[in-house]
């Protein structure tokens, strides 16, 4: 009788410590698996400009409205849906995807490759980016990869306090600012594969002609950001049959 309590002394030994370990390696891997779902980046960086009423506005969109209460809080907001930095999506004719409600979150994170030019762009409304520059950034860092936002570095936004000379008017109602060039741009959303392109400044220009492509515009502080490597996780206003909206737009950094 005594053999037999000692065994089954043992055997509940055994089986608690069994218990212990399982009980070990279940509290292991769920501690683990949270950490190996978490983003890799080390840090954070905001492309959004500020919304103020004095925030510049293109010809034709209505001026921005903020209507606060005694204690300041906001509880009224008018704003172009072109003001600020925002999406656009521009569309093929026989596209199915035209406006911002029908993007998915997929459409919304995108990797982001960035051509630093303010050395030529920062002083010239007038610039527009070549070639030529293109092909010396890719043989330095590598082809652009299909699906990516291509981010153009001006430095244009260290004007969006002055709204005349942000938009640089010239009397006659046209914008000029620095831009994509148009051959640049179609390498890159029509023979690269970009999924869109973004831009310091205001007032892109691009038709598809094929298909749906994403514009950035009026972006910031994208001297921040490495020239590949980067997330953009772009927060547009779901607008039902709107072809642009106001949004906030975030790096993810690695």
């Amino acid at each position: 009788m005594a053999q037999c309590r000692v065994g089954a002394a043992r055997a509940r030994s055994l089986l608690v410590a069994l218990a212990s370990l399982v009980l070990m390696a279940s509290g292991c891997a769920s501690r683990e698996a949270p950490a190996a779902q978490q983003a890799a980046f080390t840090r954070t960086v905001d492309l959004s400009q500020v919304v103020r009423e004095d925030v510049p506005y293109l010809p034709g969109e209505p001026p921005t409205r903020i209507g606060r209460a005694a204690d300041g809080s906001v509880f009224q907001l008018q704003i172009g849906a072109r003001t600020g930095t925002l999406l656009r999506v521009v569309s093929a004719t026989e596209s199915d995807l035209r406006t911002v409600d029908q993007l998915s979150p997929r459409d919304l994170v995108l990797p982001a490759v960035v051509i630093d030019v303010r050395d030529q762009a920062q002083d010239y409304a007038g610039y527009r980016l070549s070639p030529a520059e293109l092909d010396s950034w890719e043989q330095r860092y590598g082809s652009i990869p299909p699906g990516s936002m291509v981010l153009l570095v001006t430095g244009w936004d260290v004007r969006w306090g002055d709204p005349a000379a942000y938009l640089d008017q010239d009397g006659s109602g046209s914008l000029m600012a620095p831009a994509f060039g148009d051959e640049v741009a179609a390498t890159l959303l029509d023979e690269r594969g970009a999924a869109g392109l973004g831009i310091d400044a205001p007032g892109m220009s691009y038709m598809p002609p094929s298909g749906s492509r994403l514009l950035l515009e009026n972006l910031t502080s994208l001297e921040q950001l490495p020239p590949t490597g980067a997330m953009i996780v772009v927060g547009a206003l779901k607008l039902q049959a709107a072809q642009s909206s106001p949004a906030r737009v975030i790096a993810l950094i690695p």
